[in-house]
């Protein structure tokens, strides 16, 4: 668990979880962690006695705020889609509706792959706005640094710019960190990834200290 406390500080991720979506997922828990955020998913305990559900339906209790990734909806080999993260999705916007004083403070970010393209098959999102991000961790790394800068009012966010250097020195030096660690450069569980990356933001920070 981070440092971080507090519903306020806490960012409830809901995304894909596969290779391919990887340098998308990175580039999220980097941003929150560089904004002062801490990440929460359902990847985060090991618990054989908890059940998936009831992990998302803490980490969603527990956080104010909500990074939402629809784009995954290709079918699968039996033609079937990935409902997971739309299902997560309406648990969240659940807590909001019907949810208690703080529950009812929560703030979301939704992206698709194309801005329009959910229309297609969640109409009920009509004017709600979703962000697109083109499978581009760049466009990641700006649109939720802009949507925390707006929501929380933190002058202590630094410019995308600033996040978006960090991150790519970020991912050139994450092989090397995780073999120092003894992990599978190209298998780093949640758990170790946020301890890397808290490390790497603390550092950065500590050298930019006059």
């Amino acid at each position: 668990m981070s440092v971080y406390a507090g519903n306020n500080d806490f960012i409830f991720i809901n995304c894909p979880f596969d290779e391919n979506y990887l340098p998308i997922f990175q580039a999220i828990v980097y941003t929150i962690y560089r904004c002062g955020f801490a990440p929460r998913c359902a990847l985060e305990e090991d618990n054989g006695l908890q059940n998936r559900l009831e992990k998302i339906e803490k980490c969603i209790g527990d956080c104010r705020y909500g990074i939402h990734d629809l784009s995954r909806t290709e079918l699968n080999a039996n033609n079937l889609p990935r409902f997971n993260m739309p299902f997560e999705l309406g648990i969240f916007f659940g807590a909001k509706r019907f949810g208690d004083k703080e529950q009812k403070s929560k703030n979301a970010l939704i992206f698709d792959i194309d801005r329009y393209r959910y229309q297609q098959f969640i109409s009920d999102l009509n004017g709600v706005d979703i962000k697109n991000h083109n499978n581009d961790p760049v466009i990641v790394i700006k649109k939720i640094r802009q949507w925390l800068f707006t929501s929380s009012r933190r002058i202590t966010i630094p410019g995308e710019k600033i996040i978006i250097k960090e991150f790519q020195t970020f991912m050139q030096d994450l092989p090397a960190n995780a073999a120092q660690l003894g992990i599978d450069p190209n298998d780093i569980p949640f758990s170790d990834l946020c301890v890397i990356i808290e490390e790497t933001v603390a550092a950065n920070l500590k050298k930019q200290k006059p």
